[in-house]
């Protein structure tokens, strides 16, 4: 027979009422400090009696923001103006071709070396690609004196220092659910951002816990319209007994990029051959998403002037041209229509584009005559999973020795992504250093 303890507490009433306060008016609890320094999570009275309809002078007199703010922020920004005394030290025994080697892999609190490569890398690093903390309530720990040394950094991550005393996780009860996260994000952001070029590109990898902090946080650091997107990617199958009911498959790449960043996979584009030209063609759509209100003059009948047959204007999807240019283009050559060419499977008119079209307009816009393709935020069926990350890690180590590591193959294509065939990569956050597989294999 199974005995059941009994708590001999009695029922923390107001912790009860609060629960239910925040059930009702969830945007009332907000993040402070207490008398003691301490961050809690309390209660904004002014904003509740707003919540109720009941307005206080105070409330209405008050200049509303929008932003992102939270306690400690200043104190964020203060961390990242602050010098950094600390040295680098090669290990020549524990490198190999030191000094041949084109990679560095940098040990010790990652504000600190973000700090000291300011001045070496400022403005020169193309891609950054990070796999932060997912704030999860139970992993998530980081020290609020980044002065530190490595040793006591390292007790930091063991989750007791030397005298074996135990360091607080980060858990919604404590009040300092995003606070804490906030604050050690913010200036290892703001540093990113100096590394990166005028070109230059950064991925954050992050779950649901913190992607709208996130995107605020970046949008304030990088700029709102340099937001690029928001890349799904398929962590995992679907898997039973969640909340809600619910399983969270998907996580978020969020990426942001300085104003020179163009995305795009270079692509040989098949040309056809015919005897009527002396170089290759290709063929294009000839109509346009406009309607026939929005674009009159393109709404018209094109009439083959070889065969008479009728072509009319999608009303819904006019011509690309006007009734008044189509007999230049077809004079250049640029109009194919069905049966001017037996191995083309058209039934509709198309614009013909030249090799020589091609090439000076990818020189003229990416410098060489290679054509481009933009990006899709869908990723292919290629990119692994978790699964595939766990099994890499594996066969390097013969066993688990980093959960839920990244496959390298969400990495390769993610470099991919740049035009570019050489360039710097940085990963601050290296984990089980998914990204320097990404970058070797």
């Amino acid at each position: 027979m199974d005995i059941k303890k009994m708590s001999l507490r009695s029922m923390d009433v107001a912790k009860l009422n609060r629960e239910r306060l925040k059930q009702l008016f969830p945007s009332v609890f907000v993040e402070t400090v207490n008398e003691q320094g301490e961050l809690v999570e309390s209660v904004n009275f002014e904003r509740l009696k707003a919540e109720l309809g009941t307005f206080t002078e105070q409330f209405e007199d008050r200049r509303e923001r929008y932003g992102l703010d939270w306690p400690g922020k200043r104190d964020a920004l203060k961390v990242v103006q602050e010098p950094s005394i600390a040295t680098l030290k090669p290990d020549r025994q524990e490198s190999v071709r030191f000094d041949q080697t084109k990679n560095l892999f940098i040990e010790g609190d990652n504000l600190e070396v973000l700090r000291l490569m300011q001045k070496s890398y400022y403005g020169k690093i193309k891609m950054i690609y990070i796999d932060p903390p997912y704030n999860t309530g139970n992993e998530f720990i980081y020290p609020d004196n980044y002065t530190e040394s490595l040793e006591t950094y390292l007790a930091y991550a063991g989750l007791v220092d030397d005298q074996g005393r135990k360091f607080s996780t980060n858990t919604p009860s404590e009040g300092r659910y995003h606070t804490k996260w906030l604050n050690m994000m913010y200036p290892r952001l703001y540093l990113a951002r100096n590394l990166l070029s005028e070109d230059g590109v950064i991925f954050i990898s992050i779950d649901d816990n913190e992607l709208s902090n996130l995107c605020k946080l970046c949008d304030e650091i990088f700029g709102e319209e340099n937001r690029v997107a928001i890349f799904p990617w398929r962590k995992r199958t679907a898997k039973s007994d969640v909340p809600f009911g619910v399983s969270q498959d998907f996580e978020w790449i969020v990426v942001y990029a300085k104003a020179g960043f163009e995305a795009g996979f270079f692509i040989k584009r098949k040309y056809h051959y015919s005897d009527d030209y002396d170089e290759g063609w290709r063929i294009a759509d000839l109509t346009k998403q406009t309607t026939a209100q929005e674009r009159p003059n393109s709404f018209f009948t094109m009439v083959n002037p070889r065969t008479g047959e009728k072509y009319p204007a999608n009303p819904n999807r006019t011509w690309s041209i006007t009734a008044d240019t189509f007999q230049e283009y077809y004079g250049k050559g640029k109009i194919v229509f069905p049966g001017d060419y037996d191995f083309l499977n058209i039934s509709r008119p198309v614009f013909r584009v030249f090799e020589s079209e091609d090439r000076a307009k990818n020189l003229e816009r990416y410098g060489v005559e290679e054509a481009k393709r933009s990006v899709s935020t869908l990723l292919p069926e290629d990119v692994g999973r978790t699964e595939d990350g766990t099994k890499e890690v594996t066969d390097l180590f013969g066993s688990k020795v980093f959960p839920f590591a990244k496959p390298s193959s969400l990495i390769k294509h993610l470099m991919k992504m740049i035009p570019d065939d050489d360039f710097i990569v940085l990963d601050f956050f290296a984990g089980s250093a998914t990204t320097a597989q990404g970058c070797w294999t």
